[in-house]
């Protein structure tokens, strides 16, 4: 808060007004996702980013001003291994989030992974505020939580609206974990709490577990639809995207979102002047990363005995590789298991195949840095290599046509080959996006040629007994679900086609038990020794193989050529003979 004297000056009197100009900082986090200390347990590891930097930080904040209001914008209890303890009450991120003091919380669409009785006690749990203004029982039409809350710092007050992503229906529509909900369109919600707020309130803040654009197709799922529908927003807090916006104005609008996994903060600085009819006179938004900032001494106190637990099940030994299953980068910078069958996707790929009948399946990799040596295997090798706990195998029957569609939009992945090229590179939107947008195909035989424009990509597709994949010849095909739904949205490759489902993992052997994490897990431990060598079944073709493709890899290695990157996106520009000439 500041004093500053204004002077008024009239034609015959001069009169002096002591106007009182009052400071609001709002600190957002988003998409946490059980890092509650810089721990990554499958991993077994130290990472930057967590609850308890984030508690430094604002705990710094607030020792230089009383006008801090603290954020989430959803998904904190999934992930990590956290989930473990979903149903402990009370739940240690409550527990963490409660001491530091959050005073608005709004539920991401993972934490209706686990039903609404879980989400109920967390909500009852956490101290602060809980919001979603667009959910709302099926039974009885009453809220499921509240949609806003005011809250008042000097004599201003601010408005919070909630809102969470419509496509959680989408998400869980095969859990029932929302059934007894009704999920109304973003829009129509969010205006009914504004005109609540309007006359109560400085400002408008909405909190929205979306991100920036549309997801799927369906419009008002992203935060840029919403500020254009109701420019009577101040600000808009997002995530759920995983993709850091800084600041964005959009119909006035200030929009900004976190980077995923407690790495960075999202600010608000938002200054009144009481003696104005409109208080507030400006509002700027910035990110902050949390690298290098300490823990919390109390919140690493908390959750020291869930972190013991945690690492402990983590080192659990359950077989033996006899080969190291992902091997060293070939090009620094250029991950191998995105351009080389690995032992890594061969196992994944097995597992699949051997507990369901499909004879073609596919799967996500999308750590850079992945790894897992040859020796004792540990549960944390699974976890860490293969993130997605409740990914499951569902068996579609396609088409060969299908198949090969499927592995056409998978091949887009990356760039296409132009003379004088000498590295493989991805497309940046592909490798922007919040989850990988990549698979790789088990029990086929295939060649991706990056000379070839998209959609013209693979060759010589067989099955692994050499039969030739034909258009017309039916294909059962093994993937997770959650990636055919993304494939058959509006716009997607499957659109408006009636693919049949013939088996999933999850009916099959449980809900946990059938996710391909635990099935993972089963299959080493039956094997008790698994050789963790490739099929070498697919190949990317198209580098010219020349010396000039082996001093580009000498040069990118040694470091004295740096690989093209925008943003968190790397490697997105093939190197290039004219790259090597100009060293």
């Amino acid at each position: 808060m500041r004093l500053k004297n204004v002077v008024l000056i009239g034609t015959l009197t001069t009169s002096f007004l002591l106007a009182k100009e009052v400071d609001i900082k709002i600190i957002s986090s988003s998409d946490v996702h059980g890092r509650i200390i810089p721990w990554e347990y499958s991993g077994d590891s130290y990472v930057s980013g967590s609850f308890s930097q984030i508690d430094t930080y604002v705990s710094k904040e607030k020792e230089k001003s009383n006008n801090v209001i603290l954020v989430d914008v959803g998904d904190a209890i999934q992930d990590n291994s956290v989930e473990k303890f979903s149903k402990v009450f009370p739940n240690p991120v409550a527990k963490v989030m409660n001491v530091m003091e959050y005073d608005v919380f709004v539920p991401g669409n993972h934490e209706f992974n686990f039903g609404l009785d879980v989400l109920s006690k967390y909500t009852q749990d956490f101290k602060g505020k809980s919001l979603a203004s667009n959910l709302f029982y099926k039974k009885d039409g009453k809220e499921f939580l509240e949609g806003s809350t005011i809250m008042e710092k000097d004599g201003i007050k601010v408005g919070f609206i909630g809102v969470t992503t419509p496509l959680i229906t989408k998400f869980e529509a095969d859990t029932g974990n929302v059934k007894d909900l009704e999920v109304m369109d973003s829009i129509p919600a969010i205006k009914a709490q504004v005109e609540k707020l309007k006359g109560k309130v400085d400002a408008i803040v909405l909190v929205a577990h979306m991100g920036y654009d549309n997801e799927n197709g369906v419009p008002g799922s992203g935060v840029k639809d919403i500020a254009n529908a109701i420019p009577e927003i101040d600000v808009i807090l997002s995530g759920h995207a995983h993709k850091e916006v800084s600041s964005i104005v959009e119909n006035g609008v200030v929009i900004t979102a976190p980077y995923k996994y407690g790495q960075d903060l999202s600010i608000v600085d938002l200054k009144f002047d009481t003696n104005k009819k409109s208080k507030l006179v400006s509002k700027e938004a910035k990110t902050i990363s949390l690298k290098g900032v300490e823990n919390s001494e109390r919140v690493d106190k908390i959750y020291a005995p869930y972190h013991e637990k945690l690492r402990e099940e983590a080192n659990i030994v359950i077989g033996k590789a006899s080969n190291s299953l992902v091997p060293k980068d070939k090009v620094k910078g250029i991950p191998s298991i995105y351009v080389e069958d690995t032992g890594l996707a061969t196992f994944l790929h097995n597992v699949m195949l051997n507990y369901s009948d499909a004879q073609v399946v596919a799967l996500s990799l999308d750590r850079d840095d992945s790894k897992w040596d040859a020796g004792e295997v540990k549960k944390k090798d699974i976890a860490y290599n293969y993130r997605y706990t409740g990914g499951e195998i569902t068996v579609y029957e396609f088409t060969g046509k299908d198949l090969k569609n499927y592995m056409e939009w998978s091949a887009e992945y990356f760039n296409t080959l132009k003379p004088g090229d000498l590295t493989i590179s991805f497309d940046l939107d592909k490798r922007s996006f919040k989850y990988s947008l990549y698979d790789q195909f088990g029990g086929a035989q295939y060649k991706i040629d990056l000379r070839e424009e998209k959609g013209n990509r693979i060759k010589d597709l067989k099955l692994m007994d050499g039969t030739p994949i034909t258009d017309d010849m039916k294909v059962k095909v093994g993937m997770n679900s959650y990636r055919f739904d993304m494939l058959a949205k509006k716009g997607g490759i499957f659109e408006n086609r009636n693919i049949p489902i013939l088996w999933d993992s999850k009916t099959a052997y449980g809900k946990t038990e059938g996710t391909i994490q635990q099935l993972s897990m089963k299959y080493v431990q039956e094997k008790k020794v698994i050789d963790g060598l490739p099929d070498n079944n697919w190949e990317i073709i198209g580098l010219p193989g020349d010396k000039n493709q082996a001093i580009a890899v000498e040069l990118i290695n040694e470091g004295k050529i740096t690989l093209p990157k925008e943003g968190r996106a790397t490697n997105i520009r093939s190197i290039t003979v004219e790259d090597i000439k100009n060293k």
